[in-house]
């Protein structure tokens, strides 16, 4: 694998490790005190939904549509700077709705909005670079070696 998709792999599997905790935590009360308790819920879903389901398919996508299409991805670099957009919108996403929950300051707009934008951004460019990898040239053939001739 691309070091590009083990990012988005690793950044998935931390995401759903915080999703399992959180939901605990919230179980047991732990998020009692919020000014706003429907936003903690609003961010377990968040780091689960963005950060362990979004963050898998777009790596299991950058892994394996390449090969089931049989050409080559369009663009590596594209993905790392997609893997760094959609891990800043996913921890500023998160980090703004946790503090959100408890402050009365106007953070969804200043602060849940403009990290949303930047892991929007990353997933259109998700977008973008699988369309233009499986409407690219196809991959060259394989070709077998020739068995070698007995004399």
């Amino acid at each position: 694998m691309s070091p590009t998709v083990v990012g988005f792999i690793r950044v998935s599997l931390i995401s759903l490790l915080v999703g399992v905790v959180m939901g605990v935590l919230m179980a047991a009360g732990a998020f009692s005190g919020a000014c706003r308790p429907g936003l903690i819920t609003t961010a377990h879903a968040h780091i689960n939904l963005l950060g362990f389901v979004c963050m898998l398919i777009f790596g299991v996508g950058y892994h394996i549509l390449p090969r089931f299409s049989g050409k080559p991805l369009y663009s590596e670099r594209l993905a790392t700077v997609q893997l760094w957009l959609n891990i800043t919108g996913l921890v500023g996403v998160f980090a703004m709705l946790l503090a959100a929950a408890y402050s009365e300051a106007d953070l969804m707009r200043y602060g849940v909005a403009p990290f949303g934008a930047v892991f929007a951004l990353g997933a259109v460019l998700f977008t973008f670079n699988l369309l233009k990898t499986m409407g690219g040239a196809p991959a060259p053939p394989v070709v077998p070696p020739k068995p070698a001739s007995r004399p």
